[in-house]
């Protein structure tokens, strides 16, 4: 059994970070006529309520093709227009990730009043970019019975398995707090993990594998889990999670998100031979919910848009151990009548403001201001040895998000991103109430 005495120590880290990659979509395909010549000239423009501008526009070169980049996730339409050729209007062009949708336009000769409308299914395969990507949209997030976290996410992914990160090897519906989970897939290292905000990393320098931030899932449109064939931008082959920030709209809307559970709703496997055994009682919930509303809006319609979020969010659990009777005693006794618990708890505020600047340019702002305590850090089987509960760490976590990046769409061919982020972290450790901090560590191994 370990116990552990020590003294208090604050860390303050301060990570800058550039973009790697971003949530740039793009529609692009070859526009040809009813015998199947290419044609080139034809304006299209494709419109959703994703972009702040609302419509982004291009036109097909000598070989009939366009590309139309720098767009945001969401459902989107396409209007091809060329005189002499009918109207030709496809519909519900959902895009998530990184994809390129092919949005192929087939025009007939015919007045320009006239408009053929198209309503399918949006296209499945990407024939311009070749890394294996799941993405977890709005709805799916929403839908999804299970934690909010990314990791809850990042398990849904076929072949995706996790490791043990401080005790916790699978989290249920939340319970393992701000304790994300490792993940590996295809044979990898669960160390070359990666997370993202809109592509630059949350990740402080000590531990670039996981982050201090709670990132609550009412402040993304989506996550975006890359696992094979990843892109060139990113050093490691491991998984990587980027989450993209949501921006608002042009007409206000709120969401408010609740969840909870307690000790009635979970069931246990605990049988007498367990007891027997020296198992007194098993990890179970002591105090599990969350509070997430949010509010976005315009702030001047079509120019600039705001998104606003607050997670107020607690996951306490007791653990398989007791108090100790006197946490300075040479040797560790139990008192039964207290279980052992470990509490977790985050505060989370962010905004993110979206600018169009121009017809070209856009600006985002994004900030999180994030504080989270871990009241009882490494106790139970964190360790290669078990912590008592005197022996676990109160830990403080102050974290601040900065990002601020600018797009410039300059031709459908050359795309334009500059971004800066910076995380700067204050981190508190601290010992336990009622233990003295001048008696030396014990590491007892039987009684």
């Amino acid at each position: 059994m370990g116990r552990l005495c020590g003294v208090s120590v604050v860390a303050f880290w301060c990570v800058l970070s550039v973009a790697t990659t971003t949530s740039a979509q793009a529609i692009g395909g070859t526009i040809t006529d009813s015998t199947g010549a290419v044609l080139p000239g034809v304006t299209v423009e494709v419109r959703s309520p994703a972009l702040i501008e609302q419509v982004r526009a291009a036109v097909s070169d000598g070989a009939g093709e366009y590309l139309i980049i720098a767009l945001e996730p969401g459902t989107y339409s396409a209007t091809f227009v060329l005189p002499g050729f009918s109207t030709f209007v496809r519909e519900g062009i959902e895009l998530v990730g990184t994809a390129t949708a092919t949005v192929d336009g087939r025009l007939q000769i015919g007045a320009l009043d006239e408009t053929i409308t198209v309503s399918g299914a949006s296209p499945l395969v990407d024939v311009q970019n070749v890394n294996q990507q799941a993405v977890m949209t709005r709805e799916v997030i929403d839908a999804i019975p299970t934690g909010k976290a990314f990791n809850n996410l990042g398990v849904l992914v076929p072949g995706m398995v996790t490791g043990t990160t401080y005790g916790v090897g699978q989290d249920v519906g939340g319970q393992s707090g701000q304790s994300h989970q490792r993940m590996a897939i295809h044979g990898g290292a669960e160390s070359d993990q990666r997370i993202m905000v809109d592509g630059m990393s949350m990740s402080p320098w000590t531990q670039e594998d996981a982050s201090l931030v709670w990132l609550s899932d009412g402040n993304f449109e989506e996550v975006q889990v890359d696992h094979s064939v990843i892109s060139a931008e990113t050093e490691t082959g491991g998984v990587r999670f980027n989450m993209i920030p949501r921006s608002g709209g042009n007409t206000f809307s709120s969401r408010s998100f609740f969840n909870f559970s307690a000790q009635r709703l979970q069931a246990d496997n605990l049988t007498p031979e367990l007891t027997a055994a020296g198992l007194p009682e098993p990890n179970r919930v002591k105090s599990l919910w969350s509070v997430n509303p949010s509010i976005g809006g315009p702030i001047v319609r079509d120019k600039l848009w705001f998104f606003g979020s607050y997670t107020r969010q607690v996951a306490d659990s007791f653990v398989a151990f007791f108090e100790d009777v006197d946490p300075n005693a040479s040797f560790y006794t139990a008192d039964l009548t207290r279980q052992a618990f470990d509490d977790q708890s985050v505060h989370d505020a962010t905004v993110r403001l979206t600018w169009q600047a121009s017809p070209r340019d856009k600006i985002q702002f994004y900030f999180d201001d994030n504080s989270n305590i871990h009241g009882h850090f490494l106790i139970g089987t964190a360790l290669a040895v078990n912590v008592m509960p005197s022996a676990s760490v109160n830990l403080f976590g102050d974290i601040q998000t900065y990002q601020a990046s600018w797009t410039s769409a300059i031709s459908s061919r050359l795309l334009l991103e500059v971004a800066f982020g910076a995380l700067p972290q204050d981190q508190v450790w601290r010992n336990q109430e009622g233990v003295n901090t001048e008696l030396p560590g014990i590491l007892e191994v039987g009684s």
